[in-house]
């Protein structure tokens, strides 16, 4: 079926990049105060104000993806997935074909998930979810709407993830843990115990070493 992306920024562009090759991707949707100077084409294909998209992508014969950030939350996303299914759009999912599918790892709609992601058997991906390259997802995971995962991330077994989360670059997680909703888990963060909703983990920032690089190689040299 063809399809709409609602965007046009980073996330639209992405999602274009990998999905022009396996789905007829004809036009991109955002809200009309997105669209700066009446500009109508994005990446060379029509760019229509989500007021009236409808009336030129009929969503009995269009099916539309959501492809921005993780603005309030995730929560925005949620917002135009709500909007475009009560203008009765159906919704595409992206899953990349290096994404070994087990027979009973269930992706729901709207989901974006690129190269070299291993989902594990058992797992459930929320419907609007974002996973970037080479995420690593433990057997039996179930995930709520509108994650955010970012590349490097590792998920162990048996987790429950809540709605919303995001998930920094290298962050992991134990197994069998809570997550609670709209958790915030920063860079090379590891999670360890359960959690609550509306939680924010940091790690330490690199820290920087008072020698130069090439003086630092020298001085661990000497220490072998």
């Amino acid at each position: 079926m063809k399809t709409v992306i609602y965007g046009n920024g980073a996330i639209a562009k992405l999602l274009f990049s990998y999905a022009r090759h396996s789905i007829d991707i004809v036009g991109f949707t955002v809200d009309d105060i997105c669209i700066i100077d009446n500009v109508d084409s994005y990446l060379g294909l029509p760019l229509v104000p989500f007021s009236r998209v409808e009336k030129q992508f009929d969503p009995v014969l269009h099916q539309m993806i959501i492809a921005m950030g993780f603005i309030e939350m995730n929560d925005l996303r949620i917002r135009k997935y709500l909007e475009a299914k009560q203008k009765g759009y159906r919704f595409a999912s992206l899953v990349h074909d290096s994404v070994l599918m087990h027979t009973d790892v269930v992706i729901e709609e709207n989901c974006i998930i690129l190269d070299h992601v291993s989902i594990h058997p058992g797992c459930r991906i929320g419907r609007g979810t974002f996973i970037s390259s080479n995420v690593n997802i433990g057997h039996d995971c179930i995930f709520g709407e509108a994650n955010w995962i970012n590349s490097g991330v590792s998920i162990a077994g048996g987790c429950n993830i809540g709605a919303g989360c995001f998930f920094g670059v290298n962050s992991s997680a134990g197994h069998g843990l809570h997550i609670g909703a709209r958790n915030f888990i920063a860079a090379n963060t590891l999670i360890n115990r359960h959690t609550e909703e509306d939680q924010v983990y940091l790690s330490e920032p690199g820290q920087l070493f008072k020698l130069k690089s090439k003086s630092f190689l020298r001085f661990s040299q000497m220490l072998n």
